[in-house]
């Protein structure tokens, strides 16, 4: 990330933070939720961006928005795992969800029990399934697809 974008993205956090230093304002926050849209917004820093990454500070409630790449540099935070999967599953939705998906999904309430956790981690390594459990998976997905993609992004 250039200087310019770095010291957009810091003003950003900056202005919606209780501290005046950045590293210190950087541990207010928390990843609240993410989601893909289809179409271009764009991130705190300039950046274009199709994958949001909503975050939380812990202290005073403020909210806001930044792209995946942003969330690696100022919450230390990989989220490439959790998109790389989300997109995946939204290319076909009987693909098997990653880790991430499925630990994302459980925590965002998408999965209605603990089996449907149980089955997603069971069966994401797996490349034969029957036919039911190719419906279940994909019965499944499309729930936590709608959760995540959007045609038009959420304004928070």
């Amino acid at each position: 990330m250039d200087g310019f974008r770095f010291e957009n993205l810091k003003s950003h956090i900056l202005n919606l933070s209780e501290s005046e230093d950045f590293s210190v304002a950087c541990s207010e926050w928390i990843l609240d939720s993410i989601e893909l849209s289809e179409e271009w917004d764009n991130c705190p820093c300039g950046q274009d961006i199709k994958e949001h990454c909503y975050i939380k500070n812990k202290l005073n409630n403020k909210t806001t928005y930044v792209g995946n790449k942003c969330i690696k540099r100022f919450m230390q935070k990989d989220e490439d795992n959790l998109f790389s999967g989300m997109r995946r599953i939204k290319e076909n939705p009987r693909a098997n969800a990653s880790q991430a998906v499925i630990d994302y999904a459980q925590r965002k309430g998408y999965l209605h029990d603990e089996k449907e956790y149980n089955f997603l981690v069971q069966t994401k390594n797996k490349r034969k399934l029957s036919e039911l459990q190719l419906r279940w998976k994909e019965k499944i997905n499309n729930r936590i697809l709608s959760g995540i993609v959007v045609k038009k992004r959420t304004v928070r």
